[in-house]
């Protein structure tokens, strides 16, 4: 028992450096004697887990991205000014000037040097090639990555859940086995009194038998803050009031599948490389819309000097409105450069993907396989376990009886209560231990 306990105090390290992202006071909670079990746990954890609160940022990036990538429909509008001046300005050729002068009477200095505007730009777009639709759809394929990603972090909080319930339970075991052990050393203690009064013991052999009585209590007080600890800890993780009341249901035993097809396999993993490979899928409209002709209407005007008449502008020096609309018609050709090169990109990156789902599978199938041989080891180990304590019973049973005769001692007795005991132990270990098998194979494969 003492070595089971040292084994398995790793764990804990592990599990509280883990969780030493929660602040929460749990002094300030009152633990009631409720109920948990495994499947209860699983949801409290995953609501507690800081990361949970990811959804909504991601949902709201998302709906921001999206709307941004159709903001190219709404008009564009620029206001601006101008002052400026110019070293030479249009005027009338010399000659022309001295006729008009002559004939007109009339004297044309040309246009000002210092120019001024106040210019309104209003541009609409009409159509992009699709460019915008795809940008949207890019976003949302982003954003469902985003959410792939927090979906397979949350799911691996599921092992450390599995890991702590089973702890607790394991523990349970061990102290219920201890009590039964300290019931029948009691028992003994007894009966050594009995014969000791009557001078069929010797004091060396009730001692032997006290001894062992405080080296079990010992033992109790270890198992007892073993589960503490992993009550404390699954207390951080589901957020959840927990104490030494508490009790923690077992979990039903279900019968375990041999072999899962690739399809029936549902990690999360898979469902994040399908999202990666949707958000290559509109990366790749993006860049087929960009080599696109774009059209979009547009309309300036500006208040200032000189205007679009300047015959008028140079007879008169005055301020006043102009404008101007039509279509306008643009083509980014430079995109037909450069758009091999990116679909090369997108195409290396989809194949990356791919061998990353293929690595996972492996990976999967391998876990599957150890755990299916572990799992029929335990089945295998627990065919033997009834026999073994029906044996042990006899013995301790026949030790007994040989004690109060006088013809074994006490250290003969004790030593098969241990061994009864431990077989006892190694019983319940070997059922906790198999449905905690039985939950690890269910998480690999997200069943």
């Amino acid at each position: 028992m003492k070595y089971i306990l040292k084994i398995r105090m790793p764990a804990f390290l592990l599990l509280l450096a883990g969780l030493a992202f929660s602040g929460r006071d749990m002094c300030a909670q009152t633990a009631s004697a409720t109920r948990y079990t495994l499947d209860s746990c699983y949801v409290y954890a995953r609501d507690n887990y800081p990361m949970i609160r990811q959804y909504d940022i991601i949902q709201k990036l998302g709906e921001l991205s999206a709307r941004d990538a159709l903001s190219t429909y709404i008009p564009q509008i620029t206001l601006g000014g101008e002052a400026a001046y110019y070293s030479d300005v249009v005027a009338f050729p010399d000659k022309i000037e001295e006729l008009f002068s002559q004939f007109a009477g009339m004297d044309f200095e040309g246009l000002k040097n210092d120019q001024y505007k106040v210019l309104l730009d209003i541009n609409q777009n009409i159509w992009d090639g699709g460019y915008s639709g795809a940008k949207k759809q890019a976003a949302i394929a982003e954003a469902q990555v985003s959410a792939m990603e927090t979906a397979t972090e949350l799911y691996k909080l599921k092992s450390k859940v599995t890991e702590v319930y089973f702890g607790i339970l394991t523990t349970d075991a061990m102290i219920e086995q201890n009590d039964i052990a300290a019931g029948i050393l009691k028992d003994n203690e007894k009966i050594l009194e009995a014969c000791l009064e009557n001078g069929v013991a010797m004091e060396s052999d009730l001692n032997t038998i006290r001894a062992e009585i405080l080296s079990n209590e010992q033992n109790r007080i270890r198992l007892v803050g073993a589960r503490d600890t992993y009550i404390r800890l699954l207390s951080l993780i589901t957020g959840r009031p927990m104490d030494s009341r508490t009790e923690f249901l077992i979990p039903e035993a279900t019968v375990y599948r041999q072999e899962y097809g690739e399809n029936e396999v549902k990690r999360y993993e898979l469902a994040l490389f399908d999202a990666h490979g949707a958000a290559l899928d509109a990366r790749r409209k993006m860049i087929d819309a960009a080599v696109i002709p774009s059209f979009s209407l547009f309309a300036q005007g500006y208040y200032g000097y000189p205007g679009m008449n300047m015959f008028d502008d140079m007879l008169d020096y005055k301020w006043g409105f102009n404008g101007v609309v039509g279509i306008r018609f643009r083509w980014n050709v430079s995109g037909l450069f450069t758009r091999k090169n990116r679909l090369g990109q997108l195409e290396q990156s989809r194949r990356s993907i791919e061998l990353q789902r293929e690595t996972f599978l492996f990976n999967n199938r391998l876990e599957q396989t150890g755990k299916i041989a572990e799992i029929e080891q335990m089945l295998a180990i627990m065919e033997q376990d009834e026999r073994i304590i029906v044996l042990r019973s006899s013995v301790r049973e026949a030790s007994e009886a040989k004690l109060a005769n006088g013809t074994i001692t006490a250290n003969d007795l004790v030593r098969d209560i241990a061994a009864e005991s431990r077989a006892r132990l190694d019983k319940s270990l070997h059922e906790l231990e198999y449905l905690q098998k039985i939950y690890e194979m269910k998480y690999i494969v997200n069943d």
